[in-house]
């Protein structure tokens, strides 16, 4: 067995303790039917074959991009059997394993100048908490004009991706609205090219985020991510091998965070707005990109409040405190986002988010060759957090090496609304 095959032999063991660590359908079924019929494995055990395999990779001579490929993804699986084991692992040392970043918190002054930026392009006057909350209620679509909004802009970024970046021929994204949800939409790759986009109506789907959730799901974002990483897959057979928890799931869900930067790219406003004009749904486009933009980059204060959480030993009150003052919302909804960040799942999950996306926005926006050639690289080649770092102001390619972990100052769950 080669060591890409051993190490999803190793993935679909882990799994079967702990499923959710595969990201979409296995990648070699022959193997994924052998481990199902064989009895559940020792996570001690997991815990040795990942350090042995790792061992054999190191010593095995494969080009250096697919060697520090297949270690990283090992790292992480070792990171999961140990937790399995029962081991003790550090709330930063699981971040460094499983995604190969350190978090980094952010700086008081960042998150002051955006709400001040939000204070001055949200409409009204008095306490912003109470501006965003009026803001959110106003610009929540109405769920009998969902339906056709969605399709619309779906169509809409289908049409700029396949003319900006080309499509897979015999792709199919399939967009349901699923009822109530504790999320806003999630992704599921079927495999062979095919996908279904769940969109929760829960009454809070806004107008204004519509575009950037869709674009983040679907066009150019993850639908799009797993389709060309099963084609180019023949050509990098690594990325066949796709783990939820790891370096290669940062990027991805750093390239789904800048997808709408890409396609339709600035100005993505005043899209939104024609498109759901022609939906009977009302956007004040440009106002909207705006107060988007800070809202995503408040958005890392969700992994402040893990840090909080898991490293300081903050106790729910001051968590929900800090993520209702900083993140303009309700106690109800600052609830399910402790929810999340307290899941022994996902509690590592936000650094994907809050470190992924920034390491992906400034490769696209420092690349020679443009941020749609750029995208297109991060989509049919193996890329680690370590190639996106700069060094003097260049951005590592795939090839280019670098350290694991990425010195960043220290990117599959459903995206919470």
């Amino acid at each position: 067995m080669d060591l890409l095959h051993a190490t999803a032999e190793l993935a679909s063991r882990v799994d079967r303790l702990r499923p959710g660590v595969l990201d979409g359908p296995p990648p070699y079924p022959s193997i994924a039917r052998r481990v199902a019929a064989e009895p559940v494995q020792d996570p001690v055990a997991l815990v040795g074959t990942a350090g042995r395999l790792r061992a054999e990779v190191a010593a095995a001579g494969l080009p250096d991009g697919r060697r520090r490929h297949l270690d990283a993804l090992l790292v992480a699986l070792r990171c999961r059997a140990r937790l399995l084991a029962g081991e003790d692992v550090g709330y930063v040392e699981q971040v460094r394993d499983l995604f190969g970043v350190l978090p980094r918190r952010s700086e008081p002054d960042e998150l002051y100048e955006a709400h001040r930026r939000l204070a001055a392009v949200l409409p009204g006057r008095g306490p912003l908490a109470a501006r965003m909350r009026d803001h959110r209620a106003a610009d929540v679509v109405p769920v009998e004009r969902l339906a056709g909004a969605v399709t619309a802009v779906v169509a809409e970024l289908r049409r700029r991706t396949h003319d900006m970046l080309g499509l897979p021929d015999g792709e199919r994204a399939d967009v349901d609205l699923v009822g109530a949800r504790p999320w806003t939409a999630f992704t599921r790759y079927r495999g062979g090219l095919r996908s279904r986009i769940s969109v929760a109506t829960t009454g809070r789907e806004r107008a204004g985020s519509l575009l950037p959730l869709l674009a983040h799901e679907v066009y150019p974002g993850h639908h799009l991510q797993y389709c060309r990483a099963e084609v180019a897959s023949e050509r990098y057979p690594e990325l066949a091998l796709r783990l939820v928890h790891s370096p290669q799931g940062l990027v991805a869900e750093g390239a789904a965070e800048a997808a709408v930067a890409v396609v339709p790219g600035p100005g993505w406003g005043a899209v939104a707005e024609r498109v759901l004009a022609g939906a009977g749904v009302h956007l004040d486009g440009p106002a909207a990109e705006r107060i988007e933009r800070e809202l995503d980059l408040l958005g890392r204060v969700r992994l402040d409040a893990a840090l909080m959480r898991h490293v300081d030993g903050a106790g729910p009150d001051a968590v929900l405190a800090h993520l209702a003052r900083w993140l303009l919302v309700d106690d109800d909804r600052a609830r399910r986002m402790l929810d999340f960040l307290d899941h022994p799942q996902w509690r590592t999950y936000p650094v994907t988010y809050a470190e992924g996306g920034p390491l992906v926005r400034a490769r696209l926006a420092t690349a020679p060759e443009g941020p749609a050639a750029a995208l297109a690289t991060l989509l049919d080649t193996p890329v680690l957090p370590s190639d996106l770092v700069t060094d003097g102001g260049a951005a590592h390619g795939p090839e280019r090496g670098g350290p694991a972990p990425a010195p960043v100052g220290v990117l599959r769950p459903p995206r919470l609304g």
